[in-house]
């Protein structure tokens, strides 16, 4: 018992019933080899682990028969279940196991014996049972001399047990008397044989003594043997210092009693479970890891009983954690019956119901209450195939998972700006849960527009009400006092009730916004002008206000960037959509708006006016008082206009450009509005030129169409309101309604007739006119032109033949003859980068056949869909929208690009362009001939260019203009960045086998300038 520590270290460890490993079968063995009749049990399952041959011939078992057995097979039935529990009790509390027992044979009679019951521990705390026969265990003999045998004696036989076996056993044995003298040690024990002899008799203290043991060494044993002698099993730990490392022995004292319940003898045994220095080291490691972990760690019990779901461990982390929810110390109660807040203990239990002793666990834990998001990875910690414990590792993600949020809404506010919603939707998705994360808080927008302050966002409506109320000239003289050198630090106020401000108007709003702390953050624009405010209140004083800070300012570069776009596309609507001269609609807003009127007459069935009115010799004017003098003409007439216009219900009131304005309004209004408006030239107009003043009287011309009376669609209101209007000058009338002139039949049917015969004959040809990139100069493709010439009739412009093509059914086949002609030409041109633009009627659109013709096209010709690019009518978008849409989709997923014809003269504009499949838009020559002149019309034609460009380039859309002619033209174009131009400044349309050789001679050129 008193061993020296520096012995080799005996490993026993246990094994499972499929085989035991080799330190085991080093105790096993030294049982097993011995001359004694003994049986080694596995306590925790009682099954026999070995007996020796001696045991088993003397009850009559075959050599390793018990083995794997379990210990009942040694008792019959009638003793059995006494056995079993006493071994029970000798393994939970040591109770003495009854020394005379019936046994079993293998022959199944039953004979009594001696049996002396010892424990063992095998390597890993491993309790044994080690059972010795001593009494004869053969079939009762009356004529037998117990003398005879040495096993009848069992006073000899315990002696020879404890020589023959203790002695051989590789683990450190010791045996005392009830007095602690030493009766018994085996040499593992004690290696010198004289020490070993002169201990016995010895009690502990003497023995200690003798060998100079340290004094607290003896009282610590001989505390633990008074207890073992009181029939209690000991068991500790003891710790020594060698010249190898510390050691560390496991001690444990087993009393043994006689059948009076009296401790006879106590055995003591003891092993070596030092653990090695690099294993100590790799334990000190990770508990210091464990410890300074700034995750919270825990250990979680996963057995069945009243300890299920206890915590049993958790690091100062997880203590750390627990106080921010208002635990002090981790309670002793299963996990989900803690006192934490409702919602937050609903998803702990449901994370925990989602934990599989058989898989490991990654998951996310959203805590409601604490508005926080923690990373769980919990796995599990097992015995054999039993899952005892979980150990479970918490990361807070709160911040990341905001950060991921705050990425999430300023990308959908993004889409949404870019999607073309208004700046309120994208404000709402880009502050969505602000408020969730920090209760109590409302976040908005304040702003800064041209006619003052406003509020996007809900705050409350006391706050937008006085806050719309101030000048804009308050926020931004705050901010230059709070941010002079606009760093867009945040600004918080803890109670406006309570605050003294710097500037007087600030101070005489904050009582009246209805809120009680408020902080703000500055939006910049990229010229560092200030551009608004994100504003979070609280309606509470003395709020903490840095949360709520964190979660605005990642938002502040996408809300400026949200407020800058919004403020230019205002400033680009007000002047894509509005007469900067007289602040009436435009060309552009007069053709959407006509649009509306003219699909709302459609449904519900009422006649629409549509009126022209241009002055009379207002060149004269502008010759002779110069263009000031006639740009206030304009205004004051625009200003009569709109007053009579609203006096009447005029819908619809626009300046064409120049000196020309558009009216639309129900019809049955037009004969009081042309009195109306006629006595608008009653009174003079007053004009200053020249340092003087003056006063001008003039006269206008109206002319009015009417639809559906004499025109089916805007063109044909256009077209006749202007025949009128110049009618009415011609008769010195100042109002003409457009009257339909009818068409002989006779005139009709003969070039309906020379049409078929020219379908049958193919006496139409094509001529291609170049397409020039305006930046660099270089050829782009070139347009498709149709050109008609009879034999008899002669050339004939496209402006008659192709109505009356559409009346008789015939622009279907002449169309599909332009297409097929148009690819096979393409595809013969050297350079196969340039594109082909072929014009499309609605009649071909509305065909069921188109897209299989143009696919039909581009295979027989082989000529790449990507350099096909069919022109549509505006007209021809309306008919059907839906189909139109559809078809133009289908044929674009080809490779085919789509072009809008004439655009700004009919029914679309950028609005309803961004809704179709576009490509590219082609400005009507009509915008292009004033562009290069110094005059009104040529600034508001450039002006309406440039904003049509730039958001046509916004819509990732070429911008092709038509009808250039001057060089002045194609240097305006160039400035305004539009994409390609063609025109008679660059060539008039030419034949196929002309444009062949007029490529060769086209060389790149510079960017048009100014001549």
């Amino acid at each position: 018992m008193t061993g020296t520590p520096d012995r080799p270290e005996v490993n026993t460890v246990w094994v499972n019933d499929t085989g035991r490993t080799p330190e085991q079968d080093a105790v096993l063995s030294v049982l097993l080899r011995s001359a004694h009749a003994l049986a080694v049990i596995d306590l925790p399952t009682l099954v026999i682990l070995g007996a020796t041959d001696a045991l088993t011939a003397r009850l009559g078992w075959p050599g390793g028969a018990l083995d794997g057995q379990p210990l009942g097979a040694l008792f019959p039935d009638h003793a059995r279940d006494g056995a079993l529990a006493a071994a029970q009790r000798f393994a939970q509390s040591g109770q003495p196991f009854p020394a005379r027992h019936d046994l079993r044979r293998g022959d199944g009679q039953t004979v009594t014996a001696d049996l002396t019951a010892l424990r063992l521990t095998l390597s890993g705390d491993r309790p044994a049972l080690l059972l010795a026969l001593h009494a004869p265990a053969l079939p009762t003999d009356p004529a037998a001399d117990p003398a005879a045998d040495p096993a009848a004696d069992p006073a000899a036989a315990r002696a020879a047990f404890l020589e023959d076996v203790l002695h051989n056993l590789p683990v450190d044995v010791a045996v005392f008397d009830a007095q602690g003298r030493y009766l018994y040690v085996n040499p593992v024990a004690i290696r010198d044989p004289a020490v070993r002899a002169g201990a016995i008799g010895l009690t502990h203290r003497e023995y200690s003594e003798w060998r100079g043991h340290p004094a607290h060494r003896t009282a610590l044993r001989d505390h633990h043997f008074q207890l073992a002698r009181q029939g209690e099993a000991q068991q500790w730990e003891e710790y020594f210092q060698t010249p190898a490392g510390h050691r560390i022995i496991r001690r444990a004292m087993w009393p043994v009693t006689a059948d009076d319940g009296q401790v006879r003898l106590v055995i003591g045994y003891g092993s070596d479970v030092t653990v090695p220095d690099d294993q100590a080291r790799r334990m000190t490691l990770l508990e210091t890891m464990v410890t300074t972990s700034v995750d919270p760690l825990l250990v979680m019990d996963a057995r069945p009983g009243p300890s299920y779901q206890t915590v049993v461990y958790g690091n100062p982390a997880l203590h750390a954690f627990l106080r921010s929810h208002g635990l002090e110390r981790i309670p002793d109660t299963p996990l989900p019956e803690w006192p934490l807040a409702d919602w937050n203990r609903r998803a702990i239990l449901e994370m925990l119901n989602l934990l599989r002793p058989t898989d490991r666990y990654r998951g996310l834990l959203h805590l409601p209450d604490a508005h926080q998001w923690v990373e769980v990875n919990a796995s599990s910690i097992r015995d054999g195939d039993t899952c005892t414990h979980w150990a479970i590792n918490l990361r807070d993600v709160t911040e990341a998972h905001q950060a991921a949020q705050a990425q999430s809404h300023m990308a959908r506010a993004n889409r949404l700006a870019l999607s073309g919603r208004p700046l309120h939707e994208s404000m709402e998705a880009l502050l969505e849960g602000v408020d969730f994360m920090n209760p109590g808080w409302r976040a908005a927008l304040v702003m800064a527009t041209p006619t003052g302050m406003q509020v996007v966002g809900t705050v409350s409506a006391q706050f937008a009400r006085r806050v719309e109320s101030e000048p804009l000239l308050t926020m931004q003289r705050f901010w230059q006092q709070i941010d002079p050198d606009g760093r867009g630090e945040p600004f918080t106020v803890p109670d406006l009730l309570d605050t003294t401000l710097n500037d007087t108007a600030a101070q005489d709003m904050a009582p009246h916004l209805g809120v009680r702390t408020m902080t703000q953050l500055p939006l910049y624009g990229r010229a560092g002008q200030l551009l608004g405010v994100l504003v979070a209140a609280h309606p509470e004083p003395h709020r903490w206000a840095a949360p709520v800070v964190e979660a605005l300012r990642p938002r502040v570069p996408t809300a400026a960037m949200l407020v800058e776009q919004h403020l230019q596309q205002r400033r680009l609507a007000l002047l894509a959509f509005t007469d900067p001269l007289t602040g009436l609609m435009n060309r552009v807003t007069l053709a959407e708006h006509l649009d509306l009127q003219l699909r709302a007459a459609a449904e519900r069935d009422r006649r629409l006016a549509f009126g022209l009115m241009d002055l009379d010799r207002f060149k004269f004017l502008n010759d002779g008082y110069g263009h000031p003098a006639g740009d206030q003409l304009l205004r004051q007439l625009a200003a009569r206009l709109d007053a009579v216009c609203a006096a009447h219900g005029v819908p619809v009131l626009a300046r064409m450009g120049g000196d020309e304005f558009a009216l639309v309004l129900d019809a049955g209004g037009v004969p009081a509005l042309t009195d109306a408006l006629s006595e608008v030239f009653d009174t003079p107009f007053e004009i200053s030129a020249g340092g003087g003043t003056g006063s001008v009287l003039l006269q206008a011309s109206l002319g009015w169409s009417v639809y559906p009376d004499t025109a089916a669609d805007a063109s044909e209101l256009h077209q006749q309101a202007d025949a009128a209007m110049y009618t009415a000058k011609r008769r010195q009338e100042f109002s003409q309604v457009f009257e339909a002139a009818p068409r002989t039949g006779l005139q009709t049917l003969t070039l309906e007739t020379a049409l078929r015969e020219s379908l049958r004959r193919e006496d139409f040809t094509l001529v291609f006119q170049p397409q020039i990139g305006v930046q660099d100069g270089r050829l782009m493709g070139a347009e498709a032109l149709l050109r008609w010439t009879h034999p008899a009739l002669g050339p004939v412009p496209p402006d008659q033949f192709i109505p009356v093509a559409e009346l008789a059914g015939l622009i279907a086949p002449l169309g599909r003859w332009v297409l097929d002609t148009a690819c096979h030409e393409a595809a013969r041109w050297p350079d196969g980068t340039l594109s082909v633009s072929v014009n499309v009627s609605s009649v071909q659109l509305a065909g069921p056949h188109f897209a299989a013709q143009v696919r039909a096209a581009l295979s027989s010709s082989g000529l790449n869909p990507g350099r096909l690019v069919l022109e549509v009518t505006e007209t021809g978008l309306i008919d059907n929208p839906a189909r139109t849409r559809e078809l133009l989709q289908a044929l674009r997923d080809d490779g085919v690009r789509i072009s809008i014809d004439d655009f700004g003269t009919g029914y679309s504009s950028l609005v309803s362009v961004r809704t179709l499949p576009v490509d590219e838009l082609k400005i009507d020559r009509a915008f292009i001939q004033d562009l290069g002149q110094d005059t009104q019309a040529g600034r508001e034609s450039r002006a309406i260019i440039s904003a049509s460009v730039l958001m046509a380039h916004a819509l990732d859309i070429t911008v092709v203009a038509e009808g250039v002619e001057t060089q002045a033209q194609a240097a305006q174009l160039a400035q305004v960045g539009c994409d390609v131009a063609q025109g008679w400044l660059y060539s008039p349309g030419l034949a196929a086998r002309d444009f062949l050789e007029w490529q060769t001679r086209w060389p790149a050129r510079p960017p048009a300038t100014e001549p």
